[in-house]
C-alpha cells in the first residue's frame, strides 16, 4: 500500500526524481501512515488544480503558514490568502518535492523534506526544506496544521533533468 502511495504522490508532482535516491524514514502505526500520505497526495492534486478551496479543505482550522519574508498566514483565510498568490488556477508555479521522514505520534505527526518551487514566467526559483505538522480533527482526521518552510540551496537538487 505504502508503494502505491508513493506512486501516486510521484506522478502527480509531490515527489521528485529524487524520491528513489533518498529512502523516506516512516515512524508509526501503518494505517496513519497511509492515512497522511492520501492527505499530502489530495493536497497536491488540489494545488496542481489551482483548486484553493481544495487545498483549504486539508488543513486545519487553526493552522499557521510560516514562511521566509512574509508575515505569518492564520487559519483557513490565511491559507487561501497564501494559495492564491501563488497557485490560482492560471499559474505556471510548480512543486517538486521529496520527503525524508513520516513520523507519527499518537494523534500528531511531522513531515520533513527538500521542495522546490519553480514559476518560469515569473522567474521564480524557491528551494529549500519544509516542515509539516499535522494533527487529527475532532472526527479523527488527519489536517495539516503547521506549513513551515526556510530557504536551502539543497532544494535545487530536485530541478527535473538533475
Amino acid at each position: 500500500m505504502r508503494l502505491m502511495i508513493a506512486i501516486t504522490l510521484f506522478a502527480i508532482g509531490l515527489v521528485a526524481p529524487a524520491f528513489a535516491a533518498e529512502k523516506t524514514i516512516f515512524e508509526g502505526p501503518q494505517k496513519e501512515i497511509d492515512a497522511i500520505l492520501a492527505v499530502f497526495a489530495e493536497w497536491g492534486k488540489a494545488r496542481d488544480a489551482g483548486d484553493v478551496a481544495g487545498v483549504v479543505a486539508v488543513y486545519h482550522p487553526e493552522m499557521r503558514i510560516m514562511t521566509r519574508n512574509q508575515a505569518e498566514f492564520v487559519g483557513h483565510k490565511g491559507v487561501r490568502d497564501f494559495y492564491r498568490q501563488y497557485y490560482g488556477v492560471k499559474s505556471g508555479r510548480k512543486l517538486y518535492s521529496s520527503m525524508s521522514e513520516l513520523r507519527v505520534f499518537g494523534d500528531a505527526a511531522f513531515v520533513t523534506g527538500k521542495f522546490l518551487a519553480v514559476d518560469p514566467g515569473k522567474g521564480v526559483e524557491d528551494p529549500g526544506y519544509y516542515l509539516i505538522v499535522l494533527r487529527k480533527d475532532s472526527h479523527g482526521a488527519w489536517l495539516i496544521y503547521r506549513d513551515i518552510d526556510t530557504p536551502s540551496p539543497d532544494g535545487l537538487s530536485l530541478k527535473p533533468g538533475n
